[in-house]
């Protein structure tokens, strides 16, 4: 019975890893609609959509904590309650600071899906198949992101970026509906006998490898979610096509991550190994926004939504980190040091997407920016090489 049952677990969880791509990338494809009207900046836009990864970043340590002390259901159920609430406001904002508090309080309700998460499958599913399990549900965010890019723009373009993006609040209530009634085990306790939230949170940090972790995903991430904030405006100011065309090239990249994503985490269960997987990946993170630096300004609308589908199918090794840090700590940990990597994670995401944006206000050159995540990412490869393999020992 409880055998079977984890597939429910899982699909809840996949589930809600949706809902939070869908609001991370959403804005995307939304904002030469902003840039227009409110006349803004590069830089100010860049900080709309990061405005996201204020709260979500700020939260993830103490959620981790929270995690393996209460247990992931109460945690997702009280942050996607804060889901509902901040999709429900941003589209009736009036304002550019109403926008960007409402967005921050997006952030916040999606920032405790992905720890809880991992939390549950390491309780629900073994090691042998934790690749491919953390696999499904990043799936799950490709998806979540796929239909964003490609459906928002749609949406928005007939009736308007309120209605568009309100759009969305359905699914996020159905979300809050079926983690209330399927999510169960993981109830907590085990931190404490870890020694409590900040002895856990010491002996995390206190472990030198976790470090060069960090640092790979803080790079890594940055750059890639930089990335997909900013080729939807490239293409409408570069190829000269709609924001709906725009969405969907940028689809295609967190589409071909639908199928990546899952593969590379069969691959490395099989394998034994992950951090061979890992690397490859991170090495063809700086062949991509070379790519759309170099390439695709001379390439038609196909021929960038083919090097889009390309770049996603290449990245499936985005996810192995995650793995890797939870076969380093036991059971009682995973919460507190998925949280920890994750809030690493999202520091880069909230920084470099900016940083790029300052790039093109100064050169006014979306290749420039573009060759800048590229050599963000070289800087994250280095860091990768130095992390531990973890595949065997699980």
């Amino acid at each position: 019975m409880l055998s079977s049952y984890r597939w429910v677990i899982l699909a809840v969880c996949t589930l809600g890893f949706m809902q939070t791509h869908i609001h991370r990338v959403g804005f995307a494809p939304l904002i030469p609609t902003f840039i227009a009207d409110l006349g803004l900046t590069y830089a100010a836009a860049g900080t709309l959509m990061t405005a996201y990864f204020w709260t979500y970043t700020a939260v993830q340590m103490p959620i981790g904590l929270l995690v393996d002390r209460w247990g992931p259901r109460r945690v997702m159920l009280l942050f996607m309650s804060l889901l509902v609430a901040g999709t429900a406001l941003f589209p009736l904002s009036q304002s550019y600071a109403q926008s960007l508090w409402s967005r921050a309080l997006v952030g916040l309700g999606a920032a405790a899906v992905w720890v809880p998460s991992l939390r549950l499958i390491s309780e629900w599913f073994g090691a042998e198949e934790r690749g491919r399990v953390i696999g499904i549900v990043s799936a799950g965010g490709g998806v979540g992101g796929t239909l964003a890019l490609l459906l928002i723009p749609l949406a928005a373009e007939r009736w308007g970026w309120r209605w568009g993006y309100a759009s969305t609040l359905p699914a996020v209530l159905l979300t809050l509906l079926l983690l209330a009634l399927f999510v169960r085990g993981g109830e907590g306790g085990r931190s404490a006998a870890a020694g409590g939230g900040v002895a856990a949170l010491r002996r995390v940090l206190g472990t030198p490898v976790i470090w060069w972790f960090n640092a790979s995903v803080l790079l890594s991430y940055g750059a890639y979610f930089s990335m997909v904030t900013w080729i939807p405006t490239f293409l409408v100011n570069t190829l000269q096509v709609s924001t709906p065309q725009a969405g969907f090239v940028t689809s295609l990249l967190t589409a071909g991550t639908i199928v990546s994503w899952p593969l590379a985490g069969v691959l490395t269960d099989r394998l034994r190994k992950r951090k061979g997987v890992f690397l490859f990946s991170q090495f063809m993170s700086v062949v991509v926004p070379a790519a759309f630096a170099l390439m695709v300004p001379m390439l038609s609308l196909g021929g960038a939504a083919w090097v889009a589908l390309a770049a996603g199918i290449l990245l499936g090794g985005m996810i192995v980190p995650f793995v890797m840090v939870m076969e380093l700590f036991p059971l009682e940990l995973a919460g507190t040091a998925s949280g920890v990597v994750n809030t690493f994670c999202f520091v880069g995401s909230l920084t470099i997407p900016v940083i790029l944006g300052r790039v093109l206000d100064v050169t006014g050159s979306f290749p420039a920016a573009f060759l800048t995540a590229a050599a963000v990412q070289a800087l994250a490869f280095v860091t990768a090489c130095f992390t531990r393999e973890t595949g065997r020992q699980a």
